[in-house]
């Protein structure tokens, strides 16, 4: 993203599911403040079926951690988080020689693909650039003062090998 930032301006909107198998079951607005405007007709695009377990919360909060969209949502571009049921994933399976095959639920994952694939279409439709303007955040109990928005850090280019 450092590199080529006109990329990440050009971004429509990034959709992220990687936390195992499991229905969608989340989808935060990602602290951008009219999120709702546009992943709100979206989310009605897609079959009752698909959408009717879907909890969402808007604005909602920027990613902290090291997700794939994270960097995304730090660089400005509105990225998505859809969480799904975990299954034990984090505490079991994830990144392991147990997470095999047979952990996976397919109608959840048929689910998940339909709805991507329906968010995906209607971001790429969508007539409008996404808006990008960021929420303020809740005040941080431990500091009493506002959280704040990621921002971007640069890559580490070396695979984390030292020079020498």
């Amino acid at each position: 993203m450092e590199d080529h930032p006109e990329i990440v301006a050009g971004v429509q909107a990034v959709f992220n599911q990687d936390n195992g198998t499991g229905r969608v079951v989340r989808i935060s607005g990602g602290g951008f403040l009219n999120s709702y405007d546009y992943l709100g007709k979206w989310l009605h695009a897609a079959p009752k079926e698909i959408t009717d377990e879907i909890e969402t919360t808007f604005p909602g909060t920027p990613a902290r951690g090291g997700s794939d969209y994270a960097s995304f949502q730090a660089a400005g571009a509105p990225a998505f988080s859809l969480s799904s049921l975990n299954w034990s994933y984090w505490n079991y399976t994830w990144h392991t020689n147990r997470d095999t095959y047979d952990k996976i639920i397919f109608d959840d994952v048929r689910n998940n693909a339909i709805l991507t694939a329906i968010l995906a279409y209607m971001a790429s439709e969508y007539p409008e650039k996404t808006d990008r303007t960021k929420a303020i955040l809740p005040t941080r109990d431990s500091t009493g003062e506002p959280a704040e928005w990621p921002t971007p850090r640069s890559p580490e280019r070396k695979g984390g090998l030292e020079e020498n």
